[in-house]
């Protein structure tokens, strides 16, 4: 072989060298890529999977739960939503349901031990949860505050129906319920927070099996929760940990549909 030859192939051994280096660098970069796309991806996913929110359509009420998980901005976020759906004309009727929140602050209006051992004994609630509800659950956070959120909000106080009565997620859904026979009412906007949602939606149709009602699912938009990027959050990611189990808990027991 020539020496021209022999340089031809060394040139040509280098070129395929500098290509099989090229390759690998750029699959590393791809991988530095694509895996943390992945993870975002499933986490967002995870995300829509509990904050439903379906296509609007216009609705006999709009139902608005209370409940906070500590954070007021949670509650702040539901009261918002469902006034600015009453002003853009999708229901005629709020309906805010719970007789509490858990407390954001000291300044807390308990509900009486007396009154959580009676519910117990009517078996509306479990034995257990006594001491935490007795410790946490704020009545000046339930549905009346709602309401009185809401007419700040300008939104007409004849048009607010209050259920301050429910102590759980299925007493929401059954003591609505009792409102929506009464009213004649088949098609219903649900609002609560992104994370509750599904849970909510869960018990709410297991109720309404029987009754023919709509449920048109609308998270409650808050400044605590980005579809795209909920999980950096880790009270998030803790409260989402939660939903999961409380799902399969009251699946279980046949609470949910």
């Amino acid at each position: 072989m020539s020496w021209s030859g022999v340089q031809i192939l060394l040139n040509s051994k280098r070129g395929s060298l500098h290509i099989i280096q090229a390759k690998n660098t750029l699959k590393k970069i791809g991988s530095a890529i694509l895996v943390p796309l992945l993870l975002w991806l499933i986490f967002f996913l995870k995300g829509k999977q509990f904050a439903l929110k379906d296509r609007l359509r216009k609705a006999d009420a709009l139902v608005v739960l209370t409940g906070t998980r500590g954070n007021i901005k949670f509650l702040e976020g539901k009261i918002r939503t469902a006034a600015n759906l009453y002003k853009k004309g999708w229901a005629p009727i709020l309906i805010a349901s719970g007789k509490f929140s858990a407390k954001s602050t000291d300044k807390a209006t308990l509900v009486p031990l007396e009154e959580l051992q009676a519910a117990c004994k009517n078996k509306r609630i479990e034995e257990n949860y006594i001491p935490i509800a007795a410790k946490i659950c704020d009545t000046s956070l339930g549905a009346a505050y709602i309401r009185d959120q809401a007419i700040k909000m300008d939104i007409p106080q004849d048009v607010i129906l209050v259920e301050d009565e429910s102590l759980h997620t299925r007493e929401n859904a059954e003591y609505t319920l009792n409102i929506l026979k009464k009213y004649h009412m088949q098609r219903i906007i649900l609002i609560t927070s992104p994370f509750h949602q599904l849970r909510t939606y869960l018990t709410f149709a297991k109720v309404f099996q029987a009754h023919n009602i709509e449920i048109i699912n609308y998270h409650a938009d808050t400044e605590e929760w980005h579809p795209a990027t909920w999980f950096l959050s880790a009270k998030n990611r803790k409260l989402v940990k939660s939903e999961r189990e409380r799902i399969k808990k009251y699946r279980a027991k046949g609470d949910l549909l």
